[in-house]
């Protein structure tokens, strides 16, 4: 028998990134008003370092539960030790209160803690993107730790489903959704051009690459030469170019140190983080995504965008032939830009993450599956 209490669901964030796909489905919360909710928020979003992104958290919800500040560091040791901190500050606030679910997205260090701790205080989890395949890191083993863990699975296309329901999930704890950004999308979230090319002071009549490069948990050690052949390649060609702070995984400050070189160059402007509207028309309006960045898998394919996707960190992600897999080598990569920019723009349809209304589905989906009793106990499906 399912509840008829109003479920309480606290979603947490810890990645500037990752906020964006919680705000369509917190649009939908306030829409429906059959749902309550709070947002905690944590790790990078506190660190102004990476541009205190919680201040842009505010401007959607007032609904905050904010984590103690992790002091972050370019090293393994605190990645880890933002997994116990995480469980220790969550512990706090469900010995007070314990929502109806815990809804978490992805793959982070600081997101397999929240699942942790809720797993112990008995509250289901719903979790966003579970089954994705990105073999380059360790993001994958984490993503598959938290789907084990997790009640609800909300998977991003077809093939992460089954990849789920062969972890031994029953299926009718998994629904494909689809990617909840492209909600966005299809209700006029973007800035028009002119806002664009005043606020970034560039002009939109000629090529504009999007640079958005991580370093790879399997490579720390090799994040400065890599990092170092992509600049190689754009200085060579000198296009206008905009490029975002890496995320906080080890080996991010040898990117930004590199970035720091090419202050001084007219074609390059770095930001620690954007604004979701603004971020989202920068990559609409671009000529091409560079880096190895999820979203030049997940959400390029809607635009129609070109993407030069680098070294092993999206390694399995399913794509189309909008998406060239390159070497982190120069040559290669300053040649690939340059035969793009002469590319025809793409007419066929390229995006394989869903249609854009993922939020509607995932809120019906959760009303139809509140019975916390049920949820708790999970049988292997052989």
């Amino acid at each position: 028998m399912k509840s008829t209490k109003k479920p309480i669901i606290y979603f947490f964030t810890g990645k500037r990134g990752g906020f964006s796909h919680f705000v369509p489905i917190l649009r939908e919360i306030n829409l429906t008003k059959k749902i309550d909710y709070k947002i905690i928020v944590a790790d990078m979003h506190l660190s102004s370092f990476f541009g205190k992104t919680i201040n842009e958290i505010k401007n959607y919800s007032k609904k905050l539960i904010i984590l103690d500040k992790i002091k972050t560091k370019d090293t393994i040791s605190n990645r880890l030790s933002v997994i116990s901190k995480t469980i220790q500050n969550l512990s706090k606030i469900f010995e007070k209160k314990k929502p109806t679910f815990l809804f978490l997205i992805g793959d982070r260090a600081e997101v397999l803690g929240a699942a942790i701790a809720a797993m112990h205080f008995n509250i289901p989890i719903i979790h966003l993107y579970g089954g994705d395949l990105t073999q380059g890191g360790t993001d994958e083993s984490t993503r598959h730790a938290i789907s084990k863990i997790a009640n609800l699975h909300l998977t991003s296309n077809f093939r992460s489903l089954k990849n789920i329901q062969q972890m031994g999930e029953e299926s009718w704890r998994i629904h494909n959704v689809g990617l909840s950004s492209l909600d966005l999308f299809r209700n006029g979230f973007f800035k028009p051009k002119s806002y664009i090319e005043k606020k970034f002071n560039i002009d939109l009549t000629k090529p504009l690459i999007l640079l958005i490069q991580h370093s790879v948990t399997w490579q720390v050690k090799e994040s400065k030469k890599q990092i170092f052949e992509t600049l190689k390649a754009l200085n060579i060609l000198k296009f206008q170019t905009i490029a975002l702070y890496p995320c906080s995984d080890p080996g991010y400050k040898a990117i930004i140190n590199e970035y720091s070189k090419f202050k001084n160059k007219k074609f390059f402007k770095v930001y620690k983080n954007l604004e979701i509207t603004e971020f989202y028309s920068l990559l609409k309006y671009s000529s091409l995504l560079l880096g190895n960045s999820s979203c030049g898998i997940l959400e390029c394919g809607f635009f129609k965008k070109y993407v030069i996707n680098l070294g092993i960190r999206q390694e399995g992600r399913i794509c189309k032939n909008n998406v060239f897999h390159l070497p982190h080598q120069s040559d290669k990569i300053a040649r690939k830009i340059t035969e793009i920019l002469k590319k025809p723009e793409i007419k066929k349809k390229v995006n394989l993450y869903g249609s854009g209304n993922s939020s509607k589905k995932i809120i019906k989906f959760i009303l139809r599956n509140h019975n916390q009793k049920k949820l708790i106990k999970k049988k292997f499906k052989i």
